[in-house]
């Protein structure tokens, strides 16, 4: 398997891919394009950008194929050997999940553009690229040569987004026994060498979590812009963060913002990108995946993005709590948490997850989900007299699910959380879970139990904030959930 891909047209954004297809010897096979990408659960409908599509044999002639659905080919492959599946892909959305082609860089996720053989996932794919030469390029896929990439299969090489220009700016450091990649692409302000520091100290915090950090490289590729962005994708070994700063934001507040989304999405490296439900081990890259899940994947993961800034020091306990009251103004301004579950609004993700959709229709599996995963882990944390947390979970998901080859379901996580509270999490899954317009209550009392209340500030808004005077309890409580332990 091989694609070769150039730049067809900078102005009208588009490039060419030839997709070489060898060993043939069916009489026919099928040809997919993703329906959806991974990180973003909503079909997306990729074939839309593509023009231009044509199939030839060894000697240039047209191969006969038909189109069976909006995204699947069926090709004729009797007699042959190779064919060349030759198109152009439409690629001019900048954001941190998409492809975009300018004077300036490229900039592909392949899960758009790239097609595969039905029954030929397994195989690896080889990737060359007709650049300027002084392009480089930035990605995790294992550079062969000069823009020359490989990848062992199909789901690594659609997980695998790249940056090429001849302007990319690089910095790597060392955690434990990983090379951290950091690509810019786009000017910026930053103090490189506090934003290493302080990756390394979130990092390492992640790191006692789940016990391991399972690549040899991680590459975080910074997208900057000009224009107001913030959004993130995480990858099995690399994350795509687009990046612009808003008009009302100072510098520090930036770059704190930064800190938020990076954290969060390298703790997808363990809690999505290998821990998975059921239901995505493996992914059909063909229809839903559908899933009631998304709290834990999505919610889980919001959470702990903060939370391990904060217990590894990079945040104090007074930015801690106000990212958490920004998060509950969310929740509080959705009328959607009195009419669905955040269960129910994670299947329906597939629906209109993504967009407003009908006003108070739906709740956010990242902030309900995050308040979710609070309650849970001070309930744990309280139950156990501070011996166990939610990180004893997470890590039994990595250790005894994902490394044996397993998903998880509602099932396993409910049944962990009550391995290591030694409670019932009945409640919790009823009104929490499933149940609506109940979480505000559940996380006030949970609050309580590590010596915290939600206060109302002077614009009428709730507010994290510890009590002046904890009790010996509560303060072990508090300790437990707000400072890295062994």
């Amino acid at each position: 398997m091989h694609y070769h891909i150039s730049i067809a047209d900078v102005e009208q954004h588009f490039i060419q891919l030839t997709y070489t297809i060898s060993h043939l010897h069916q009489d026919s096979i099928n040809l997919q394009l993703p329906a959806w990408r991974p990180g973003r659960y909503e079909l997306q409908n990729f074939a839309k950008n593509v023009r231009l599509f044509e199939i030839t044999d060894g000697s240039g002639n047209p191969v006969y194929y038909r189109k069976i659905t909006k995204d699947r080919w069926q090709v004729n492959t009797k007699g042959l050997k190779t064919i060349y599946v030759s198109y152009q892909y439409y690629a001019h959305q900048p954001d941190a999940g998409a492809c975009e082609v300018n004077e300036h860089y490229l900039y592909i996720n392949p899960v758009h553009c790239c097609m595969y053989v039905e029954g030929r996932m397994d195989e690896p794919y080889t990737l060359s690229f007709e650049l300027p030469e002084d392009y480089r390029i930035a990605s995790q896929m294992e550079q062969t040569g000069m823009h020359q990439l490989s990848a062992p299969n199909f789901d690594y090489l659609v997980d695998s987004p790249l940056f090429a220009s001849n302007c990319l700016e690089h910095h790597q450091f060392n955690v434990a026994e990983t090379t951290i990649h950091i690509w810019f692409q786009g000017s910026h302000t930053f103090d490189v060498n506090r934003l290493m520091d302080d990756t390394k100290a979130y990092a390492l915090a992640q790191i006692r979590v789940f016990g391991d950090l399972p690549c040899k490289d991680y590459h975080f590729l910074y997208l900057m812009h000009d224009m107001p962005a913030r959004h993130g994708v995480e990858h099995l070994d690399s994350t795509v963060i687009s990046l612009g700063q808003l008009a009302d934001q100072t510098h520090e507040e930036f770059y704190q913002d930064v800190l938020a989304i990076s954290s969060h999405e390298l703790f997808h490296l363990w809690n999505i990108k290998r821990i998975r439900p059921e239901e995505m081990l493996p992914y059909d890259f063909t229809k839903e995946n559908y899933s009631t899940l998304g709290y834990v994947y999505e919610g889980v993961t919001t959470y702990y993005g903060d939370l391990m800034l904060l217990q590894s020091g990079v945040w104090s306990w007074e930015q801690y709590a106000a990212s958490f009251s920004s998060d509950l103004k969310r929740h509080i301004d959705n009328p959607g948490r009195f009419n669905y579950s955040v269960a129910a609004s994670s299947w329906d993700t597939w629906l209109d997850g993504y967009v407003q959709g009908v006003s108070g229709r739906k709740v956010s599996i990242y902030i309900e989900g995050m308040i979710a995963a609070a309650i849970a882990d001070i309930t744990i944390i309280s139950n156990s007299n501070g011996k166990y947390s939610l990180h004893n979970v997470m890590q039994d998901l990595y250790q005894k699910y994902y490394k044996h080859g397993r998903g998880y379901s509602e099932v396993i996580y409910r049944e962990l959380l009550e391995y290591y509270s030694g409670v019932s999490f009945n409640r919790y899954f009823e009104d929490f879970i499933w149940g609506k317009g109940k979480l505000l209550s559940g996380l006030e009392e949970a609050l309580l139990l590590v010596g915290c209340v939600l206060n109302t500030n002077k614009h009428g808004y709730l507010i994290l904030e510890k009590r002046t005077k904890l009790s010996e309890v509560e303060q072990l409580a508090f300790n437990k959930w707000t400072t890295l332990q062994n």
